[in-house]
């Protein structure tokens, strides 16, 4: 490790995943992140928490955390949230498919927690179609899949993956993966991310039991940040990539949500900052062709 990678204000704990990554390839089972890992590589800006989201076949969860728990790196643990003066009660799981936390035994580690989810819980097969990320996380919310950046004149929409190389590897001392370079971390597509999430919504209202995942909140930041208020973003990602079963649902869900206009933004065609548009009103330049 160069001297320039290491800071005083991070935790040294550089492939602080290798060996859970090494247990989950024995395993022959991929190491696929959801939840808010996997939404931050979709280009949605959320912060993670203090645990790490993985998504497990509901018939090998015993074995993996057996093995887990044998490498000497995490132990079993109950959900920290459950501790808090008060409790994020969004994040509690109420229904008869348990979640396993795990705790880290890692000194100084950047997550204290491991929780994983079973494919019947998170209503996602681990055989989902997926995408090879670089690491656990980047060093900003970045969109990989950038057939959701739907603007052809380039005016509004996450951040692109290949316009900002820069910031898809955090410092090498707070990298997940370093002696396991070659064991990939996936997430899910968009696609199957959300219509995991419509149906744990839906699932939620019929039941009236929480899975601990407050689908809910991540389908509106899915909204907000992949602007799917925009009536042709609407329209595409309800005709192309939603399950008939989940169509109504999310269309509810992108009507009734609000993007504030209390925003001032540049307005390219005037070249001048503007106030109470929202980003689709901006003008163009006249000479811009869409990309």
């Amino acid at each position: 490790m160069e001297p320039d990678t290491i800071t005083a204000d991070l935790p040294i704990c550089t492939g602080y995943l290798d060996k859970t990554l090494e247990i989950f390839s024995l395993h022959k089972h991929p190491f696929i992140v959801v939840s808010t890992l996997a939404a931050q590589w979709s280009g949605v800006g959320c912060l993670p928490q203090d645990e790490i989201d993985v998504l497990a076949r509901s018939t090998e969860v015993d074995a993996i955390v057996k093995d887990l728990i044998a490498s000497k790196d995490w132990e079993l643990s109950e959900n920290y949230v459950t501790h808090q003066l008060i409790p994020d009660v969004t994040m509690i799981n109420s229904t008869t498919v348990k979640d396993i936390w795990l705790k880290t035994r890692i000194q100084d580690p950047f997550f204290r927690y491991l929780r994983i989810w079973p494919d019947t819980l998170y209503n996602l097969s681990v055989d989902c179609a997926k995408i090879e990320v670089p690491d656990l996380q980047a060093k900003d919310s970045l969109l990989v899949e950038e057939e959701y950046y739907r603007d052809p004149y380039q005016r509004f929409g996450p951040p692109r993956a290949s316009l900002y190389p820069d910031r898809l590897l955090l410092l090498l001392q707070i990298r997940a993966k370093f002696l396991q370079p070659d064991i990939p971390i996936f997430i899910p597509t968009i696609e199957a991310h959300i219509n995991a999430l419509l149906t744990q919504l839906r699932l939620q209202g019929e039941t009236r039991l929480a899975n601990g995942n407050c689908p809910g909140r991540f389908i509106s930041l899915f909204v907000r940040y992949l602007y799917l208020d925009w009536p042709p973003a609407r329209d595409w990602i309800l005709e192309t990539k939603i399950h008939a079963c989940n169509r109504e649902l999310l269309r509810a869900k992108i009507d009734k949500y609000q993007r504030g206009r209390g925003v001032i933004r540049w307005d390219t065609s005037l070249g001048e900052w503007v106030y109470g548009k929202l980003p689709w009103e901006l003008g163009r330049k006249k000479e811009e062709p869409p990309c």
